[in-house]
Parts: structure tokens; sequence; C-alpha cells
């Protein structure tokens, strides 16, 4: 063993062995590591061209709206894409060819996965965006937005909108005082009324008593019983003397003449006596019951007149704060008409005639409430003094009679007198009243009678060919409310609202109406300060409602002509008046009733409401002086609005025949006429709710094209394992496993790579 171990034979070779094994060795780990990184970026390669594959599976019904959503089932989207995958390797080329990279797929280690579909809205709204950034229609919408303010109708609209928002003020300020000082008058009244009969009772109470005490005298109740008791002893007394007389004529039947004369003329007397003596008896009983009346009428009196004097008070309570709350308002209308006329200082020549109103409005003195209110105090006072007075006699003798006379004159006087002189100026201020009222009236019949008009013409979907089959439309979309207990009681509405986390409530909070005159007046004007925002409003806002406007029908659909006269044709690749929901699309994107008439009426009264307004301001702008000497700012406008009225009425007569109206031939300097479809684009701006706008236009895309676009997917994850089978020492390059040098398993012979990708439209 020692000789073989120091032996010189074959030295060579085992040095050589020494140096070229490692060599080997490291040329075989370098060429399975450089095969290992080609398979690992042809497999990157290969999981993205099939992902494309998959994603080009699009929808075609969904592509002519403008939207990119893959329909296919799990099932097929994974065999397509292990089929693109497999090909794009290296042994999906030549099966049984050399391959210096031979990867290939790993059956079970495919799998697509859809990550978000068209029913979510940002996916939705990114989709709308692009569409509309190609094909430019907004274009359009930004032109109308731009031509609001290049037209000169922006310092109008504002006028107006302010004019009537200061109207409406001001307005509410002056009813809010009239009917306090009407109540304080009321109430008022009321007291003259009550005090006139007061003071007549009281002066005949007054005299009755004074009678009553001159025939007592000075005779007390006592005295008076005592002289009856007395009276009445001498009655008996001779009563007992005629009878004892009676007895004794009865025994003188024999006697003389003259003794039976004499006999018959002493009871004469007595029974004269008995007669004085009971008509005595009788005036000393009266006196008696007049003494117990007389003491009962001066408590009855006193009792009366502190029940009097409580009413009196609870009126002068009542009259106070009513006073107090007319003199706040009245300050209040000052101060809004100091605003008003700070303002007004900024605004332009053509707002000056209209606001002149607000200088004759009418503004009451400090000097009327405190006086009126240190009368009506006054007059209490002296009714707690009359009542004091009454309080303090005991006995109506000449000179407590003169001094409760003269305190119940007093408080009559002074009443009497406030009442005179009061009672005419309150009679002009509520005929004044009165007469603004009925004019006012008589405006908002004007306005009502075509209000009234208007709403027979809107005239539901009468104009739409087919609808018959509108119901069971719209309980598709907005689901079946008709019976809870079915199981469609979920429309397609509310599941894409629900998909995106929102809530499911029907409509837009913006219900118009065309019942009442004076409120559909002033919310007309209230749209003109909205209008004049509507190029501010974001630029993606107004992709998506130009969506709503190019990819569906509306009321005159078809009927609005282009500049040679001819029907304006649809460019898109779906024509929108082939759609089941006929020529009422874009109004249920807006409103979003569960009716095409609800839809359609609420439409045609805000585009009413709008030429009400606009043509409101044209007669704004060249008021009546006589109209603003009344100084009633709402009168002002109510006569503007009947005028206007009729005007907006002929406008929406053209409006849904499918023509062009001017906006106004007095307020813009540029002539601008906007047809039926432009007054909606602008109703989108001004109600703009991407939420439910995009939750309804996802209904509509589905009840036309059948396809749930909670399943077409539009941005999807796939995964793809593939595997290179390792030419030299595996388990050398197993070393390797868990570290990112390789970038794959080793698994047996083969190296595994797990790739991942995703991809959206």
């Amino acid at each position: 063993m020692r000789r073989f171990l120091y032996a010189e034979n074959g030295a060579v070779s085992v040095y050589l062995i020494l140096i070229i094994v490692p060599i080997f060795l490291f040329q075989a780990v370098l060429i399975d590591f450089a095969r290992i990184k080609a398979a690992e970026k042809e497999s990157e390669s290969a999981v993205q061209a099939a992902s494309r594959s998959v994603m080009s599976s699009f929808d075609s019904d969904l592509q002519k709206r403008g939207l990119y959503g893959m329909v296919l089932s799990q099932e097929n989207s994974e065999q397509l894409f292990s089929e693109v995958f497999a090909k794009n390797l290296s042994s999906g080329v030549t099966a049984n060819a050399f391959h210096f990279i031979d990867t290939k797929a790993v059956d079970g280690g495919m799998r697509v996965t859809p990550v978000y579909a068209l029913a979510s809205h940002a996916i939705f709204e990114g989709q709308l965006l692009e569409d509309m950034k190609l094909k430019g229609p907004i274009e359009f919408s930004l032109e109308i937005a731009d031509k609001f303010q290049k037209s000169g109708v922006k310092a109008p609209f504002q006028m107006g909108s302010q004019f009537a928002k200061n109207a409406a003020e001001v307005e509410k300020l002056i009813e809010q005082r009239e009917d306090a000082l009407d109540e304080a008058w009321h109430s008022t009244e009321v007291m003259y009324a009550r005090i006139t009969t007061f003071h007549l009772y009281y002066q005949k109470r007054i005299s009755d008593l004074d009678a009553m005490a001159n025939r007592i005298g000075l005779h007390t109740i006592d005295e008076l019983r005592i002289e009856i008791n007395q009276v009445k002893d001498q009655l008996q007394s001779l009563s007992n003397a005629i009878h004892n007389m009676d007895l004794s004529m009865s025994s003188m039947m024999t006697a003389s003449p003259q003794s039976i004369q004499a006999a018959l003329s002493a009871r004469s007397n007595l029974e004269q006596q008995y007669s004085t003596l009971s008509q005595k008896l009788n005036d000393l009983e009266a006196l008696v019951q007049l003494i117990i009346q007389y003491t009962a009428l001066i408590v009855s009196t006193k009792l009366e007149v502190a029940v009097n004097e409580r009413d009196i008070l609870q009126l002068q309570q009542s009259i106070e704060p009513v006073l107090r709350l007319a003199k706040q308002k009245n300050d209040d209308i000052r101060a809004k008409l100091t605003a008003i006329g700070g303002s007004s200082t900024s605004t332009t020549s053509d707002s000056q005639g209209v606001n002149d109103v607000f200088q004759h409005v009418s503004l009451i003195g400090d000097n009327y409430f405190y006086d009126y209110q240190i009368s009506v105090a006054s007059i209490a006072s002296l009714f707690t003094a009359f009542h004091l007075k009454i309080e303090s006699i005991a006995l109506y003798t000449a000179a407590n009679t003169n001094q409760a006379n003269a305190a119940n004159d007093a408080y009559w006087t002074l009443v009497n007198d406030f009442y005179s002189k009061k009672s005419s100026i309150e009679k002009a201020r509520m005929d004044a009243n009165d007469g603004t009222k009925a004019k006012k009236q008589t405006e908002r019949n004007k306005i009502q009678a075509v209000l009234d008009k208007a709403k027979q013409a809107i005239g539901g979907c009468s104009f739409i060919q087919s609808q018959s089959n509108d119901e069971a439309l719209y309980n598709k979309l907005q689901g079946d409310t008709s019976n809870l207990e079915s199981a469609n009681v979920q429309g397609f509405y509310q599941k894409y609202r629900q998909v995106n986390a929102q809530d499911v409530l029907i409509g837009n909070d913006v219900a118009y109406d065309l019942d009442k005159a004076e409120s559909t007046s002033l919310r007309a004007m209230d749209i003109l300060g909205v209008i004049t925002q509507a190029s501010e409003m974001l630029r993606d806002e107004l992709y998506v409602n130009e969506y709503a406007l190019t990819k569906f029908n509306y009321r005159t659909y078809g009927l609005e002509k282009d500049r040679s006269g001819q029907a304006k044709l649809s460019n898109e690749l779906v024509d929108p008046g082939s759609h089941q929901l006929a020529n009422q699309e874009a109004e249920y994107l807006l409103y979003g009733f569960s009716s095409c008439a609800a839809n359609i009426s609420s439409a045609y009264a805000e585009m009413f409401s709008l030429r009400l307004a606009i043509r409101t301001v044209e007669n704004l702008l060249d008021p009546e002086k006589e109209l603003l000497n009344v100084g009633s700012p709402l009168l002002v406008l109510l006569v503007a609005a009947a005028q206007g009225a009729v005007e907006a009425f002929a406008d929406m007569n053209a409006l849904v025949k499918g023509e062009s109206v001017e906006l106004s031939s007095k307020l813009s300097a540029a002539i601008l006429k906007l047809t039926y479809k432009d007054y909606l684009r602008l109703f989108l701006m001004l109600h703009s709710d991407n939420t439910k706008l995009m939750a309804r236009m996802q209904a509509l895309i589905e009840l036309e094209t059948g396809k749930d676009l909670t399943q077409a997917a539009a941005y999807i994850q796939t995964n793809a394992t593939s595997e290179i089978r390792l030419w030299f020492i595996p388990q050398m390059m197993k070393l390797f496993n868990g570290s990112d040098l390789l970038g794959c398993k080793v698994v047996g012979t083969q190296c595994q790579f797990n790739r991942t990708a995703i991809v959206a439209y």
C-alpha cells in the first residue's frame, strides 16, 4: 500500500483529471443555466401572448358600443390560453426535432382568473373615456358650454337667478311681517270690541249700583231686620186686637146702634193700621232684598272686572310678541334691501331697471311699532286701574260713583282715540296688501293656465310607436316591484349598483313637475344660476354624459334635421333607433324612474322650466314702471313669468318636434340655437351623478345585448407552468432552489417555471 501511494505511475493522468473535471462541471452548469434563462424568457413571452389571445376574444356586441369584455367561459378561456401558451414554447414548434431549449407546458398548470369585469364603474368609465376620446363628439358639448359664455347670456342669467332669489327672500320677509301685523291688528280689533262692550256694560252697572245705593241710603241690613221684627210684633198685636174685637162684636147683637157703629169704626181703624204696617213690612223686606242684591252685585262686579282684566292682559300679551316679530322682519327687510343695494352697484345696466323695485319696497318706521306697543300697554294699564278702582269701592256714594265712571271712561277714551287713528292706517295697509295679493294671484292663474296646457302637451309616451312592452323592459331594468314575492324584484340597475357597493334607490333625486305656478317659476330661475357654471364641469363627466347621448336614443331621435333638411343619422355601429326601449333611453339615464311617462314628463317639465326661466329673464329686462312702484318684487317676477310661460310653451312645441329653438334673441349677442338633445346634454351636466348614470347605462346595455357585464371580464390574471429538462447534474442545480438565481424550481431532472401575467383592455 505504501509503495502504491508513493508510486509515480499515472501522475499525469490524475493531474489532468483534477484540472479537467472542474472545468467540465463549470461548463455543464453554465450551459444548463443559460438554457434556464432562455426558457424563462420564452415562458414569460408565451404567457403574455396567451393572455393577449384570451383577451382578443372580446364580445362583438359590446365592442360595437365601444366596450371590450371577454365573455368566454372559464373552461374555454383556459383551453384557449393553454393552446396558445403551448404553441409559443420551443416544444410546441416541432415536436420531434432537437431543441437547445426544449421548454414545454406542464399539464394542469394553466389558470385564467377574471379580476375585474365591465360591471365595475372604474373599468366601465375608463373604456367610455377611451371611446369618446377617439371619436371626439364631446367637442360639441364643450362648444355649447363655451357658447353660453361667449354669447353674453351669462350676466343676464346670473342677474335673473339672483333677482329671483332676492325677490323670493324679500317677499317672504314682507309676507311674514304683514302676517304678523295682520295678526296684531286682529287682536287689537278684538281688544277694541271687547273694551267697547265692557265700557257700555260697566257704565250701566255703575249707574245701577248708584241708583241702588241711593235707594238704600244709610240703612244697614241689621237695622232693617230689627225694625222688621218690631213691625211684625206690632202686626201681631193688631191682629190679636182685631180678633178680640170680632169676638166682642159677636156678643153685641142686642146693643144700641151707636155702640155697634163705634165698634165698627174702631175695628176699621185697627185694620187701617194693620194695612199700613203690612206695607211698611213689605217695604222693609224689599229694602233688605235690595241690600242683598246690591251687595251681590258689587261682589260680582269685582269678579267680572278681574276676569275682564285677565282677558285684556292676555290680548296685550298676544299683541306684543307679534309686534316684536313684525319689527324683526321689518329690520330683516331693511338689512336685505341694504345688501341688495350694495351688490347692485356691480350689476349691469340691464339689471338696474328691474332692481328698482327693491327701492319701492315698503319699510315701516320704528316709531310705528313703539307707538303701537305703548298704546296697547296703556290701554291695558288703564283697564287695570279701572279694576283697582272697582275693587276699592265698598259703597257707591256720589264721589265713588264719579271716580268709577271716570276710570271706566279713561280706558275707553284712549282705546277709542287709538283705534280711530290706527284703523285708517291699517285699513290702507291691508287694502294695499290685498290689492297686491290679487294681482299676484292673477299672474299665478295666468302661469297655471299655461302649465296646465304644458302638462297636457307632455302627452305621456303616446308619441312612441312601439311601447306595448315598455313595462316588461322597465321591470328588467329597475326590478318588478308589483309582486314582492317574485324572484325578479331586483333589476339590472340594482345589480350593477350592488356590484359597486352603492345604494339601490330608484330615481335621481331630480323630479320636476308643473303643478304650482309660483314654485315652478322660482325653481326655474334657480336653473339659470347653475347653467352659467356648465363650462366648469370636469372633462371625464362630460365624456360620460356624451356617451349617454351618443349610444342611446331619446324622445326626438330621428326627428332632428341636419343643415340640408335631412334626418340626422347616427354614425354608431349600432343605431340607437333600433333599441328595444325606443325614444326614451337618455331620459331614463337622466332621471332613472321606472316608467316611460315619468322620465319623459320629468324631461319635459325641466326643459319647460329652463325655457320659462330664459323667457322670464327677457321680460325682466323691460319691466313696467308702474309695476315697480308697487314695491312687490315677487309680483314683478310673476308678471314676467306669466308672459314667459306663454313663450316657453311655444318653444316646447317646437323642441319636441325635433326643431331647434334660439336660446334668446334678447339676451345673447350671437345666435345660439339648441335642440331637445342639447337640453338633455345640459341637464346631464346639471344633475351629474356618474355612478347612477353608469349603472343605468350598464342596465340598458344588458337589456339590449343580453350580456351580463358582471361576466364580461376586462381585466384578467393568468398563471402558467412550463418546464425544461436539465442536461447535466440536476442535483447540483437543485442546490440553487429557493434563491433568485435560477428563477425556476428543480423537480427531478426538470426545472419548472411558474409565470403570471395581468392583462386589461
